[in-house]
C-alpha cells in the first residue's frame, strides 16, 4: 500500500504563505504559480527552487542569451556605474499615448542631451 504525502498548497494566483502558516523547514506551494516555499530559522519564508530563486546576474554569469523582447511594466532601467553610491542614471518612460519606437542607427557615438527634457539629440561620430 503506498502513501501519499500532501503539503500545503494554494491554487490562489501569487499567494505566498505566511510565516505564521508555516513551521522551520515546512514546505508550502503555490500549484497555480508553480512556486514553493519553506520557512527558515530566521522565520522568513523563501521560494525555493524554481525560476523565481534564479537572478538576473546568474543568468547573465552563465552567458544566457535571447531574442525575446524583454517587458518592463512601469519599472526603470538603472545604471548603478562601477562604484555604488548615492550617484546612478535611471532611464525612464512616461505613460505612452500610442506605440512608439526608437531606434538606434549602425554608428558609434554618443546619446547627447539638449536643454530642454522633452528634446534630445543622438549624435554619432568620432
Amino acid at each position: 500500500m503506498s502513501t501519499v504525502i500532501k503539503i500545503k498548497r494554494s491554487e490562489t494566483p501569487n499567494q505566498i504563505p505566511g510565516a505564521s502558516a508555516l513551521a522551520v523547514h515546512e514546505l508550502a506551494m503555490n500549484v497555480t504559480d508553480g512556486k514553493l516555499y519553506t520557512k527558515t530559522s530566521g522565520n522568513v519564508v523563501k521560494e525555493v527552487g524554481g525560476a523565481g530563486a534564479v537572478s538576473l546576474q546568474t543568468v547573465t554569469d552563465g552567458g544566457a542569451v535571447t531574442d525575446n523582447d524583454i517587458t518592463l511594466n512601469g519599472a526603470n532601467l538603472i545604471f548603478e556605474g562601477y562604484q555604488e553610491n548615492a550617484y546612478e542614471t535611471t532611464i525612464t518612460v512616461a505613460e505612452p499615448t500610442g506605440d512608439r519606437v526608437i531606434t538606434f542607427p549602425d554608428a558609434d557615438g554618443d546619446v547627447a542631451m539638449l536643454g530642454d527634457s522633452l528634446a534630445f539629440s543622438i549624435v554619432f561620430g568620432s
